[in-house]
């Protein structure tokens, strides 16, 4: 039995029946609870789109891809299954919980295991070890889902539909979150993409690649990923709602000790994590570690912020490259790897706005955030995977794009921002807050970064 389902983005969707028969299974039901931005409604009301209806546009756009290329039936129903499973990895908030798995997983998952993103590898784990799925697909069908999601199965094209940097997973977002954030930026020419992509190759070995005609078309496609970088996902609210959250996971496992917010991202790969993994969406999680959280919780506190909308206030920003130069290469290591030094400087932080602005803060609620926005050229790649253009030999396309060959690859930016609990009722209010402490701000990021770097040749 197949059935149609009618979409926003693609009008109709349709359906075979295993992929239906996979429509019920508490993996991908959950996937309804998911936001596909997380709380990035606050800033764009209509954003409540979840990861389930982005499931089945990637479902429906590889479909088109593999059949466009010419795979055979088998290849196009693995494709298709693989696209509807993709994201069932995803913990709440989306790519929320994803920092925080990289920040809190178990370290001795090997480097081979942690190949990609931690929420695929968590979506191939359940697609080979969930007890409906195993039942509706059969063992094989799952263990070569499992395999096309880590590292690919049969020809390298695959994968490339999947994952890649002209994946159909890229390419739903894009449409999708244009839509239901109300701007344009996303938007691009998917089926003069679809009419120019070719597979090309020794046989087994073909890789995806585009036709010279096509190249205007992948053009718009990387400039509107470029755009909606710029404009949604680097958005100043959706940042600070990001490192709140995000903060809130962190004091949970840290300050306030919380068991079951450690056993939800210590991921170990195994059936005990999976299956405690798997009872939680957004809502699930905001119930737990917000409405019924112990008072005095330090993540509930947080979360109570985000979810009232008391955002933190962005009290400083400047570019990474106004810093002296031996501090611009510590400044991104503050996200991870220094971890221990970011938390001295926040400290740091919260006694110089206090100094300057007599506001008593809570340190743990002052945040500093290290982010950068690729070149649109840069863009055009995926993990250093480019795309290619067909010729003899085949081209990058970053090369064979007039436009793209244009732009300098090293003009990008990275940005270092201060959050902090500070109020302020009017423009000029704000104005003159960031004004006053700019200059303190600075000093203490570029003294403290300089001390740590100096530290070691003592």
């Amino acid at each position: 039995m197949t059935i149609r389902l009618r979409d926003p983005v693609h009008n109709f969707i349709e359906l075979r029946a295993d992929e239906v028969n996979l429509l019920d299974t508490q993996p991908l039901q959950r996937l309804r609870g998911i936001k596909q931005l997380a709380m990035a409604q606050l800033v764009y009301p209509g954003a409540v789109h979840t990861r389930f209806e982005h499931s089945l546009g990637v479902m429906h756009l590889a479909g088109l891809m593999a059949k466009e290329l010419g795979c055979n039936e088998d290849e196009i129903r693995l494709v298709r299954l693989a696209a509807l499973l993709h994201d069932i990895g995803h913990g709440p908030f989306s790519h929320i919980s994803e920092r925080a798995l990289e920040i809190f997983y178990n370290p001795t998952l090997s480097v081979a295991d942690r190949k990609g993103g931690l929420h695929e590898l968590i979506s191939a784990t359940i697609v080979e070890r969930d007890g409906e799925i195993l039942r509706r697909l059969g063992k094989d069908t799952c263990t070569n889902i499992a395999k096309l999601l880590r590292i690919g199965y049969g020809q390298p094209a695959l994968k490339s539909i999947v994952r890649g940097p002209l994946d159909a997973d890229k390419q739903d977002y894009l449409l999708r979150d244009s839509l239901f954030c109300g701007v344009k930026y996303g938007v691009f020419d998917i089926h003069q993409m679809h009419r120019s992509l070719i597979l090309h190759g020794p046989e087994d070995e073909k890789e995806l690649m585009i036709r010279q005609d096509g190249i205007h078309a992948v053009e718009q496609y990387v400039l509107a990923k470029y755009y909606l970088t710029t404009n949604v996902y680097r958005h100043k609210v959706r940042l600070i709602t990001d490192q709140m959250m995000i903060r809130a996971i962190s004091l949970g496992i840290e300050k306030d000790e919380i068991e079951d917010l450690k056993r939800l991202y210590h991921f170990d790969g195994s059936d005990d994590f999976i299956q405690y993994y798997e009872r939680f969406d957004d809502a699930a999680f905001m119930q737990k570690f917000c409405l019924d959280a112990a008072e005095g919780s330090k993540c509930k506190e947080v979360l109570l912020r985000v979810r009232q909308r008391k955002l933190l206030k962005r009290v400083f920003d400047c570019r990474v490259r106004e810093f002296k130069d031996s501090v611009r290469d510590m400044l991104p290591k503050l996200m991870d790897e220094q971890r221990d030094l970011r938390k001295s400087v926040e400290a740091a932080l919260s006694r110089e706005i206090e100094e300057h602005t007599g506001k008593k803060l809570d340190a743990d609620l002052v945040v500093v955030n290290v982010f950068s926005i690729r070149s649109a050229r840069e863009m055009s790649r995926n993990d250093e995977q480019g795309i290619l253009v067909l010729g003899d030999p085949p081209e990058l396309f970053e090369n064979a794009s007039t436009l793209f060959a244009s732009i300098n690859e090293r003009y990008a930016d990275e940005f270092v921002e201060v959050y902090a609990p500070i109020e302020w009722s009017t423009e000029a209010e704000k104005n003159f807050v960031r004004r006053k402490v700019k200059q303190p701000i600075f000093e203490v990021i570029e003294t403290n970064c300089a001390a740590a770097i100096e530290r070691p040749e003592r």
